[in-house]
């Protein structure tokens, strides 16, 4: 990055995902949009820190969640950090967005329904790690660093989830995988 100008098309390109990621952590509107320029007041205040990253909405995402939980730490002020837990499950809420052609038609609108009501079985981690593996197609590494855990985890977790939409919903989860 040498400009502003180049953070800003940054900004502009990842602003929308962000706020919905930051939103899915449960996180009000008011203070993702707040985290989300935070992160970006740093990265404006020293340009040189996005040089030699290879994946630049992968850092923006855990930039973003790192920022988020700092925030969630600081309203807990009567907690000490020493007691916090790096590792404790934040509740994860997903919305299917089903695109706006998709929309008109009866059938789509039963799909994102059943899609929806097919999420709630699933634990709010296991709604995280489905969002971020078919939603935002971060492979098992990325997404086993932004939620702190190892990629042989990641996978257990992105199985089990599989798994268990699977016992409760049979051949509508084969058919979303091949719509994937």
């Amino acid at each position: 990055m040498k400009t502003g100008k180049d953070i800003a098309w940054v900004y502009n390109r990842y602003v929308g995902d962000l706020f919905t990621y930051g939103t899915y952590l449960g996180f009000e509107g008011e203070v993702v949009k707040d985290a989300i320029h935070d992160l970006f007041f740093k990265l404006s205040a020293d340009q040189n820190r996005l040089n030699g990253i290879s994946n630049i909405k992968f850092y923006l995402f855990r930039s973003l969640k790192n920022r988020l939980l700092d925030l969630h730490k600081q309203q807990k002020y009567d907690v000490a950090l020493e007691d916090m837990d790096p590792l404790a499950e934040i509740p994860f809420n997903i919305q299917v967005n089903v695109e706006d052609l998709l929309i008109e038609r009866e059938e789509q609108m039963q799909i994102k329904a059943e899609i929806e009501q097919m999420l709630t079985a699933l634990t709010h981690r296991q709604r995280e790690v489905i969002y971020l593996r078919y939603v935002q197609e971060y492979d098992y590494k990325q997404i086993a660093e932004l939620l702190r855990i190892s990629v042989h985890g990641c996978r257990k977790l992105v199985s089990k989830a599989i798994l268990s939409l699977r016992e409760k919903y049979g051949s509508l989860i084969t058919f979303l995988t091949l719509l994937s």
